[in-house]
């Protein structure tokens, strides 16, 4: 009796490993943080490489393509998000040659030499307000996509390019998501038939943090933080049952595509997070909200649940951001989204595996 005991104890202690290998390797695949520069301050590119490493995160994404920043991650094994800064956009769209040139100098260079890059994202935030780039945007990313598969790196590499909620017309409900009609079918409808023939994802920046702040009244801290109590939203045309603000903003992107026959393109959050200090009219940002908000955020996509439009499929995000970035302009809370100081401390607990 004890011997047996002593076998089904030891054969939990052995499905028990197996379950946590299992939960850290999915952690690993589905977290990233963003690693943002607008700070003069912060440490150097090899030692933010260490700390990545430390803290158990293997994705990062930056918003240039810094030779050194790259170059500080390569045999790392963290793989890599790498930018077309908005000001570059309109050449590469005009010049294949100069497309294709981009990408052997700073994609197949570094690749040969160590770099793990994923993704190209073309610009950040475009469709929400440099409309003299529009026109541009589309036909950049194919250039690109053409120079990739050019040097043979179309199937290790994809092309995206981030939006924020702006681009939506309409997300509430979630399944009445719609993309502004501005760009609904000009730009959005061209943009998902490129993601879709490529292979590659739609990237929301999804912060609960903002609709909160602007309407405490009505979105309650329960439902944006995703607290236990909240007692949720039910979407009325589908049933759906949402209990938090996050995964009814992210469904809204879903629906949105659907709404233009787009059902299979997987999406990634390549922004979220919460403010730790805000200004005097920033009740919403703190150092308890924006720990709690994380944290519960890393909780619910270890969970592998998915949302309630995708319940099957599990959620990609990037955390914004790596450091508090001191330069950056805007009220304060905009320099306050880091989970660590410069100094490489923490600002509050936060756990990845």
């Amino acid at each position: 009796m004890m011997r047996g005991g002593m076998q089904w104890g030891f054969a939990a202690v052995v499905v028990g490993l197996v379950y946590l290998f299992h939960a850290a390797v999915f952690a690993e695949a589905n977290i990233g943080i963003n690693y943002g520069r607008v700070a003069d301050n912060l440490p150097r590119p090899k030692d933010v490489a260490k700390l990545v490493q430390s803290i158990g995160v293997k994705h990062i994404k930056i918003f240039d393509y810094e030779k050194e920043i790259i170059r500080a991650f390569d045999h790392t094994g963290i793989s890599l998000i790498v930018c077309v800064p908005n000001q570059e956009i309109i050449g590469f769209a005009q010049s294949e040659k100069a497309a294709r040139t981009w990408v052997h100098n700073h994609i197949r260079k570094r690749v040969l030499r160590g770099a793990k890059i994923t993704y190209i994202v073309v610009g950040n935030e475009i469709l929400s307000g440099i409309p003299e780039i529009w026109p541009a945007l589309v036909p950049a990313m194919w250039q690109i996509h053409s120079g990739l598969v050019y040097y043979g790196l179309d199937h290790l590499i994809k092309v995206s390019t981030p939006h924020s909620m702006g681009v939506m017309g309409a997300s509430y409900p979630p399944s009445a998501g719609v993309f502004a009609e501005n760009i609904r079918t000009s730009i959005m409808e061209p943009m998902l038939r490129f993601l879709k023939l490529t292979g590659s994802t739609l990237m929301m920046n999804i912060y609960p943090y903002f609709p909160y702040r602007d309407d405490p009244v009505n979105i309650s801290p329960g439902y944006a933080l995703f607290l236990n109590n909240a007692t949720g939203v039910d979407d009325p045309n589908t049933g759906l049952h949402y209990s938090n603000l996050f995964d009814a903003m992210l469904d809204s992107s879903i629906f949105a595509m659907k709404n233009l026959g787009y059902h299979d393109i997987p999406v990634i959050v390549t922004e979220t997070g919460w403010p730790s200090i805000g200004e005097e009219w920033e009740k919403a940002a703190g150092l308890e909200n924006a720990k709690t908000f994380n944290n519960n955020l890393l909780k619910h996509v270890k969970s592998g649940k998915g949302t309630p439009a995708r319940p099957d499929t599990t959620i990609q995000i990037f955390i914004f951001a790596l450091f508090n970035e001191y330069q950056k302009p805007g009220p304060l809370s905009e320099r306050n989204f880091g989970l660590f100081y410069p100094n490489e401390t923490k600002v509050y607990d936060i756990s990845f595996t």
